[in-house]
């Protein structure tokens, strides 16, 4: 009776969004749109390494990390890597959202998931939080940027620095997951 207890409980934590891909998993294909107004499909990305950046211009943790973020947009434009930020927040309006992405200089699209649809794929709870798919769509790494919440600290370890050289260079990923810190999604239902 206690086995199927945990089981129902896991079947449900999974079914309402609570756990979401591991490593290794095959994401599949998913369409959304960006805040401005073109779809997106993960699809449409075959071949390609995908970070996806959960984002938020509410989240000071998130904000903090912009920097950061378009560096390595810049690092790894024209290698077949390609950056998505994500809004999985109910409370983020697509207007709200284009205008801050355009004051923050943001140089990718922010993709819309209000509906969370995304974020219960892959079990995304905080913003700032990365997922990097390969480029047949599995899940190599999913965690934190890295381990400072502002620039600058020391003792930094860059964590999708590591993992996106690893995938380029045909390598096993040393640390394949770590903490997500930040703030956490709102997310419609969940």
């Amino acid at each position: 009776m206690k086995r199927t207890s945990t089981l129902m409980i896991v079947l449900l934590m999974t079914v309402a969004g609570l756990i979401g891909a591991d490593v290794g998993d095959r994401v599949g294909d998913l369409s959304l749109t960006d805040a401005e107004g073109k779809v997106h499909s993960l699809s449409g990305y075959s071949g390609k390494v995908v970070v996806l950046a959960f984002w938020s211009f509410k989240c000071p943790v998130a904000l903090a990390y912009d920097e950061r973020m378009r560096d390595l947009n810049g690092k790894y434009s024209g290698r077949d890597v390609v950056f998505l930020a994500v809004s999985s927040n109910v409370n983020e309006t697509a207007v709200e959202i284009r205008r801050n992405a355009a004051n923050l200089k943001l140089p990718y699209p922010v993709l819309m998931d209000a509906e969370g649809e995304l974020a219960a794929r892959l079990g995304a709870t905080f913003s700032p939080s990365v997922f990097i798919l390969d480029r047949g769509g599995v899940v190599r790494y999913q965690g934190a940027v890295d381990n400072n919440k502002r620039p600058g600290e020391r003792g930094r370890v860059p964590h999708v620095e590591n993992a996106l050289d690893s995938i380029l260079s045909g390598q096993t990923i040393e640390v394949q997951e770590t903490p997500p810190f930040g703030c956490a999604l709102r997310r419609t239902g969940r």
